[in-house]
C-alpha cells in the first residue's frame, strides 16, 4: 500500500466550491490536511460557499468561505486576497468555477461569448495572476485548472464553452512554462462527472453510465496534482470513472519538400496525416526546431 499523500501545512483556494466538483475537491483536500478557502457566488441571497463551508466544518475540516464571482475581476482577485488574509499564504489554487451557454457560432451573441469567457478564462487568469505573486515569492505553488474534453476535441452547438475550455488549456500550458523555475506546477484536468451543468447533456444520452460518474471520482487527480511530490507540469489529464489519462498535442513527422506546392500537399495527404511516429513537443520552440533547415 503506497504512503498516503498528505497536504498538512498547505493552504488551498477552490473556486466554484459550493457544490459538485468544487465541493468534492475542497473536501478531499481538507481531508488530506490542507486548510481550504471555498469560493462561490450568491444564489437567491444565499452564499453557496458559506453553506458548503458549514457542511465541511461539521465534518471536522479546517475550511473558510469567501463569496464572489470569478467572472468579475475585482471579485476574483478578492478571493485570492481573502485566502492569504485568513490563512496567511496560498499554496494551491483549484480553478473550478464555471458556467455554460450553448449554441453554434451562427447563433451565439457577443454577450454570450463574453459571459462564458469571463467566468472560465478571464476568471482563471485573474486568480492565477494574483496567486502567482504569492507563489513566486515563496518559491512554491500548485495550480489545477478545470478544462474539458470539449475544449480539447471540440463539440457541436457549444461554441462559447468549447472556446473557453480550449483557452484554459493554452493558459495552463503557457503559465507553466513561465513559472517552472519557481517550483510552481500548473496543470489542467478534463473531468467527466454528473454535475448540475452536465445533467442535461448526460440525461439525453442514455449510453452514458451516470452511476459511474460521481464527482468524487475526479478529486483524487486534483489531490495528486496539488501535492508537493506531483511529478508533472504543464499537462492535461482526462479524469472519469476511475480512468486517468494524458491528453496531449503532438505532431506527425509530416511531408517535407524543398519547394512546397499546393499540388504536393494534395498528393501527400496520407504522409501528412501518418501519425505512427508522432512527436510531442515540449514547447513551441521545440516545434519550430522540428522544421527542416
Amino acid at each position: 500500500m503506497p504512503e498516503m499523500l498528505r497536504l498538512d501545512g498547505k493552504v488551498a483556494l477552490v473556486t466554484g466550491a459550493g457544490a459538485g466538483l468544487g465541493l468534492s475537491h475542497a473536501r478531499q483536500l481538507a481531508r488530506r490536511g490542507a486548510r481550504v478557502m471555498l469560493n462561490d457566488i450568491v444564489v437567491d441571497e444565499h452564499s453557496k460557499a458559506e453553506a458548503a463551508a458549514v457542511l465541511l466544518r461539521d465534518e471536522g475540516l479546517d475550511v473558510s468561505a469567501t463569496t464572489g464571482s470569478m467572472g468579475v475581476e475585482g471579485e476574483a482577485i478578492a478571493a485570492v486576497d481573502a485566502t492569504v488574509r485568513h490563512f496567511g499564504r496560498i499554496d494551491i489554487l483549484v480553478n473550478n468555477a464555471g458556467n455554460s451557454i450553448g449554441g453554434s457560432i451562427q447563433d451565439v451573441t457577443t454577450q454570450d461569448m463574453r459571459n462564458v469567457l469571463e467566468v472560465h478564462l478571464f476568471g482563471m487568469f485573474w486568480a492565477m495572476r494574483t496567486a502567482l505573486k504569492h507563489m513566486r515569492r515563496q518559491n512554491y505553488g500548485r495550480i489545477i485548472n478545470t478544462a474539458s474534453a470539449l475544449g480539447a476535441f471540440g463539440a457541436p452547438s457549444a461554441i462559447p464553452y468549447v472556446t473557453a475550455k480550449a483557452g484554459i488549456i493554452g493558459l495552463s500550458r503557457g503559465a507553466s512554462l513561465d513559472n517552472r523555475d519557481r517550483n510552481i506546477q500548473i496543470n489542467a484536468i478534463c473531468p467527466v462527472a454528473y454535475t448540475d451543468m452536465a445533467k442535461g447533456y448526460m440525461d439525453d444520452n442514455p449510453q452514458i453510465d451516470i452511476a459511474r460518474l460521481d464527482v468524487s471520482s475526479v478529486s483524487p487527480a486534483v489531490v495528486y496534482l496539488a501535492h508537493e511530490d506531483c511529478a508533472i507540469n504543464g499537462d492535461v489529464l482526462t479524469v472519469a470513472a476511475g480512468r486517468v489519462a494524458r491528453i496531449f498535442t503532438g505532431t506527425a513527422p509530416g511531408f517535407i519538400s524543398d519547394n512546397l506546392t499546393p499540388e504536393e500537399i494534395a498528393d501527400n495527404l496520407a504522409t501528412i496525416y501518418d501519425d505512427k511516429n508522432y512527436i510531442v513537443p515540449a514547447s513551441s520552440v521545440e516545434q519550430y526546431n522540428l522544421q527542416p533547415s
